[in-house]
């Protein structure tokens, strides 16, 4: 019986985990062809930025139009391609659609002037009253934008992009789920990065996933757990489903969405084969189980017969008397042994038990006295042990809740300003004797006066930690990130020179202006930071400059720099220089 259960577990075991490793698998099937679709998307565009230079150039905007036709007609969820000139005009554009309308203050505008862009899933009004919609829920896209660069690659001349379907996430889906259909039986849902369902079956779509299933999947970029898929809108939907999951990734060339991909099963359904192949173990083993039980109750009922009527006569016994014992018994071999040897216990037993008697009264007392002195002495000790391990917790306890308080700035968890230079100091002689750069990224809210005004300095706080979260994501665990002054921050890169510096302080820069701050349940408002960078540099002969005062002064005037040059901007030392 133990057998066929350690057999019916690891068998159901196998097949539950085969069930979760399919659907994770899955999901990495999808995510892959997301972010392999995205970017041949970046690469049209790329190749056709390069092709519509000359037309920037020359002004030809006929062929251009041509040319965004084409690429429309090759991938069915473009839906729409334009050429913009650096003022925000559309020059040329699919169908002619949006040709002449300014569109410069747009996000995939704007941000595509400085490098390849892609923007999150977003409804576009004005486009959709162009395109026109059959269905009950607003058109959705996707932004894809390249800037278009002269022939010297010298000069924006203006920026490519294209709005893509969202409904093309389905298309995805279906092409993997649907050969698959028959042997999974499951749905695909995405979300972005905040946990609102972007795609997946519509009574979900536009829903908040919970957040305990949104912290779950964070922990690792794919993988398979189960859970209650309830949003909020259904938070009382306890179904559990087997959920494989993984998340979008960044490029080299351009920052991914953090999509959230799902793959999703009723366990009911997912474990079903698990089930039946339990029951079928359990049938069989109560079945070898009764067999078995049979064959070994005759077998006992023959060898226990002697047996039993020797314990009986045992129990009839009077051990006072010194002449009674059991009978020789003859029954087999084993139990004739057995009886002989009982009745030479038996009397042995006889003559202990007397002379134990006998000792025993006169050790009772001894003994009885011996007990208590022993209990009172370990009473003793046991008090004295656990009163000196109480005093020891207590005090390690508070050493680290010492260091932590001298390290870490109470508000934000960052590093404060006495624990930054400590920090800073070690790296800078660490990168002294390697003979590497070092690189020091320093910034600061912009208005952050105003927030507090606003909102009252409640906000503020929620600001500081607002920032200290973002920047922890962006930068590596390596990096120390510190709190130096009121709403200014630092952050330390080893082997990092100024240009990866610079291009780490955008990518925070354009994370906190994309990411709003909750102020409350109902109120949202956009922060922004200026920062300044600046690096090691060769101070003539000697070397480069391992000075880490200089270092910080040189990254303020860079970020006084992004201050006086409009906020929300990253400044480089060596920039200033020129």
């Amino acid at each position: 019986m133990i057998a066929t259960g350690l057999v019916n577990h690891l068998a159901s075991k196998e097949l539950r985990q085969s069930v979760e490793q399919n659907l994770q698998e899955v999901s990495v099937q999808l995510r892959d062809k997301l972010e392999a679709d995205l970017y041949e998307r970046y690469s049209d565009l790329k190749a056709a930025a390069r092709m519509a230079t000359w037309v920037a150039e020359d002004g030809q905007s006929a062929d251009v139009t041509e040319l965004l036709d084409e690429l429309q007609n090759n991938f069915v969820h473009y839906a729409w391609i334009g050429l913009v000139a650096p003022d925000g005009k559309v020059m040329a554009s699919t169908r002619g659609l949006l040709q002449g309308v300014n569109v410069a203050e747009r996000p995939w505008f704007t941000a595509a002037l400085e490098g390849p862009y892609l923007g999150d899933a977003h409804p576009a009004l004005l486009l959709e009253s162009k395109l026109g919609n059959s269905s009950s829920r607003p058109l959705r896209f996707v932004d894809v934008a390249v800037p278009v660069m002269s022939r010297d690659n010298n000069r924006v001349l203006g920026v490519l992009g294209a709005h893509l379907y969202l409904d093309w996430v389905g298309h995805v889906g279906d092409s993997l789920l649907r050969p698959l259909q028959e042997r999974l039986g499951a749905e695909l849902v995405v979300a972005d990065q905040s946990g609102k369902i972007l795609y997946g079956p519509d009574p979900v779509i536009d829903q908040q996933i919970s957040a305990n299933l949104l912290q779950a999947t964070n922990y690792s970029t794919s993988g398979y757990l189960i859970r209650s898929m309830a949003t909020d809108s259904d938070a009382s939907n306890s179904e559990e489903y087997v959920i494989g999951f993984s998340r979008l990734r960044d490029r080299d060339e351009y920052e991914g969405f953090n999509w959230l991909v799902m793959v999703r099963k009723p366990t009911s359904e997912a474990f079903a084969p698990a089930r039946e192949l339990r029951n079928s173990f359990l049938i069989i083993g109560i079945v070898l189980s009764a067999v078995f039980a049979a064959f070994a109750w005759l077998a006992a009922k023959r060898v226990a017969r002697p047996l039993l009527e020797m314990a009986d006569e045992a129990r009839q016994l009077d051990y006072a008397a010194s002449d009674t014992l059991i009978r020789q018994r003859n029954d087999y071999e084993e139990v004739k042994v057995l009886s002989n040897t009982f009745r030479g216990l038996i009397k042995g037993l006889k003559d202990k038990t007397r002379e134990l008697n006998e000792l025993n009264a006169s050790l009772e007392q001894r003994v009885t006295r011996r007990t208590h002195a022993l209990a009172d002495i370990n009473e003793k000790l046991v008090a004295e042990i656990s009163e000196r391990d109480r005093m020891r917790q207590e005090r390690e306890v508070l050493i680290r809740q010492l260091e932590e308080a001298i390290r870490t700035d109470a508000l934000t968890g960052a590093s404060n300003r006495r624990h930054f230079f400590e920090l800073g100091q070690m790296a800078m002689k660490r990168a002294e004797r390697a003979n590497t750069v070092l690189s020091l990224i320093t910034f600061d809210a912009d208005y952050f006066k105003n927030i507090n005004d606003t909102f009252g300095h409640a906000a503020g706080d929620q600001a500081l930690i607002h920032l200290t979260r973002i920047a922890k994501r962006i930068v590596r665990d390596v990096d120390v990130i510190a709190r130096v002054g009121g709403e200014e921050f630092a952050i330390v890169l080893e082997r990092t020179d100024e240009t990866g510096a610079a291009e780490v302080a955008e990518r925070l820069r354009a994370a906190i202006a994309d990411t709003p701050l909750e102020v409350s349940q109902d109120t949202r408002s956009r922060v922004t930071i200026s920062a300044g960078v600046a690096s090691t540099q060769p101070e003539g002969d000697t070397g480069a400059d391992y000075d880490l005062d200089r270092l910080i002064a040189r990254a303020d005037k860079a970020l006084y720099g992004a201050k006086t040059s409009g906020r929300n901007r990253v400044v480089s030392w060596s920039s200033l220089q020129e």
